[in-house]
Formats: C-alpha cells, structure tokens, sequence
C-alpha cells in the first residue's frame, strides 16, 4: 500500500467561480461556501457518474457509468478497451464527471488516468465496487488489462444555489 494521499485528501482553498453577470447571483465576496466534506461525501456515496469524453471528432459524448472512492481518490470503470467512451480515453484523456441532482451539483473536471491496480488495491476497488454494486462482484485483478481510470481532478465545481458556487483549482507541479 501507498502512503501518498488520494487527489481528494487536501483540497485546495474553495473559491468563487466566475460568472459572466450579476444575474446569476454569485457573490463575489462573503457568503456560505460549499464544504469539502460535502463534496467528498457526494463523490462517495453517488449511485453513478456521468462521464464526458471528447470524440476523436471532437465531439462531446456523455454515458452514466460506476464508479468508487478509494483512498480518497475517484476510480472510475470505463469497461472495455471497444467501448466508445474507453476509444475517446486512449485519443484524449480530458473528462468531466457530472453527479445526478441539479440542486446539489458537483461537477469534475480533469484527467482520466489509466489504472491497473496490483493485487491490494484491486482488492479495495473490487471491494468498494460490491458494496455500492452488490450484484457486481469484481475480483482484485479484474482490471489488469484495462478498463479502470483514476480521476486526476483539475477544477471541481460545487453549489446548491448560485450564492454558494464553489470552485476549487488544484495546481499541477
């Protein structure tokens, strides 16, 4: 096991988004923000994840699909290496990852980056998996060959209403 902690473990400091005018009622100082826990928590417990991906053509494509958090980090499955959305991972790794429920949003956007789990955690993400998916019952090394993504977070974006709008930027070195 690794001691490095999972992309969501230490979030940046939240911030407020920019919007284009007044009307969408985003404060530009003070007022509540989302908190972290709340982003984390959702991330964990949703049923499903609706995964972006861009086309070789450059067109979006969006399909609902599973995925974990393990380690504070999200693990997403893509299935397999003939499906559309894995074709447009191997051309472009950029994504965004919409939850369901548009009065209490989370939006990620960043990089899916390929995962072949060794045996420990496989065993944790194939654990996970069953537990949120009791019909699925993945093996640790289910994912040798492909099929499983790690969600390298780039911008997460987060509100119930506009005045709470929360925007965190997580710096690549």
């Amino acid at each position: 096991m690794t001691d490095t902690p999972g992309s969501l473990a230490s979030p940046p400091q939240g911030e407020r988004p920019t919007t284009p005018d007044r009307g969408y009622g985003v404060p530009t100082k003070g007022g509540e923000f989302i908190p972290w826990d709340h982003v984390v928590e959702r991330l964990a417990a949703a049923k499903g994840y609706w995964l972006s991906t861009v086309t070789p053509a450059n067109r979006p494509q969006s399909v609902p699909i599973w995925g974990v958090l393990v380690r504070d980090d999200l693990y997403l499955e893509i299935g397999s290496p003939a499906t559309a959305k894995s074709r447009n991972l191997e051309a472009n790794r950029e994504i965004e990852v919409h939850l369901d429920d548009v009065d209490d949003v989370v939006i990620v956007r960043g990089t899916a980056e390929p995962v072949a789990p060794g045996r420990a955690l496989g065993q944790e993400v194939a654990t996970a998996m069953n537990a949120k998916y009791p019909e699925y019952k993945p093996g640790p090394m289910d994912w040798e060959k492909g099929g499983l993504v790690r969600v390298d977070p780039r911008v997460i974006l987060a509100w119930r209403a506009m005045p709470t709008a929360t925007r965190w930027r997580f710096e690549k070195g």
